[in-house]
């Protein structure tokens, strides 16, 4: 049972740190380098243009609107590169002190 709930404590910690680390990388990127983030923003759109087409089915395309749009796109690449950075640096650290 300690075993189950380490394992759960460890996921549950480095989602919310690749979350939190995800939003300082956001708006360090706003901050340092407008126009990089600017760039980003125009190829969230692009892709929400291109997931977003005009003959999908009603059905979809309304929970599609809802759920999709340029922020959260934007959201996702970058708690995808920090959920990146975190595993990198967790294996570099937790890898000196595993059992052989």
């Amino acid at each position: 049972m300690g075993l189950i709930f380490a394992r759960a404590t460890n996921a549950t910690f480095t989602i919310f740190l690749s979350f939190v680390l995800s939003y300082i990388m956001l708006i360090s990127m706003g901050i340092l380098w407008p126009e990089g983030l600017d760039w980003l923003v125009q190829r969230a759109k692009d892709f929400e243009a291109l997931i977003l087409r005009p003959d999908i089915p009603v059905r979809y395309k309304v929970w599609m609107d809802l759920l999709i749009e340029e922020g959260a796109i934007l959201l996702l690449f970058f708690t995808l590169i920090a959920r990146i950075i975190v595993a990198l640096v967790g294996t570099a650290i937790s890898a000196p002190f595993k059992k052989h």
